[in-house]
């Protein structure tokens, strides 16, 4: 079985976004962020057979239920740094049946759905792939076992994710494969740089939504 994973956090003034806030401010930065959120899960909804939201605040169950409908599982992420919070959704995830398991962020809303498709082929053939962000993180990871000790001592939030995440591979004995690089949007520039890439894609519909709500928030308030 295979199972899509998506960490989000609560669309909160101030708890989200707040490198692209310093920017539009913060109001128009949770603003994206949910709208980040919004896009990825109507996006996604039909990839894998099962998808899992793992939210977070614990107390922000009811605002993301609203969002997703029947089309996800909600799970609170569980406590702990971001390596623990991820080990936990793998565990969880393969304990309950899923034979390839995959996670992915809301910070890239225009990520390719090909690229997931591809990753859970590729966990045929290997134990961990990774879709690499062009920042040095990665957009998605996705295993067919738990592993603990790949999410352990990284250096979270840094450049150094991917190169370290690809080393502690090979130190445990796993086959690592990566799906093409994108892109995580968390600043000004990464949030003009979607703005013109969806300005070229009509074909997906929740895109299109996603660059006419976009001009709405950035109408109302321009960069400071």
């Amino acid at each position: 079985m295979e199972v899509l994973g998506m960490f989000a956090k609560h669309w909160r003034t101030g708890e989200v976004k707040t490198r692209l806030g310093a920017t539009i401010g913060l109001p128009a930065a949770a603003a994206v962020h949910y709208q980040f959120v919004r896009t990825a899960v109507t996006r996604f909804q039909s990839l894998g057979d099962r998808r899992v939201l793992a939210y977070a605040p614990a107390d922000a169950e009811q605002s993301f239920a609203a969002m997703v409908g029947d089309a996800w599982r909600l799970q609170s992420q569980s406590s702990g740094s971001l390596g623990n919070r991820i080990s936990h959704f793998f565990t969880t995830a393969i304990t309950d049946g899923a034979t390839k398991a995959l996670l992915i962020g809301s910070d890239s809303p225009n990520l390719p759905t090909g690229y997931l498709q591809h990753a859970f082929r590729q966990l045929e053939e290997c134990d961990v792939v990774l879709t690499p962000a062009e920042d040095g993180g990665y957009c998605a990871i996705g295993l067919n076992s738990p592993c603990a000790e790949l999410f352990t001592d990284i250096s979270w939030s840094t450049s150094d994710v991917l190169s370290q995440t690809l080393a502690r591979c090979h130190a445990l004995g796993l086959r690592p494969l990566q799906t093409p690089t994108w892109y995580d949007v968390d600043t000004w520039d990464d949030l003009q740089r979607l703005q013109a890439d969806l300005a070229h894609d009509d074909a997906d519909r929740d895109l299109r939504q996603l660059r006419s709500e976009l001009s709405t928030i950035l109408a109302d308030c321009p960069p400071l």
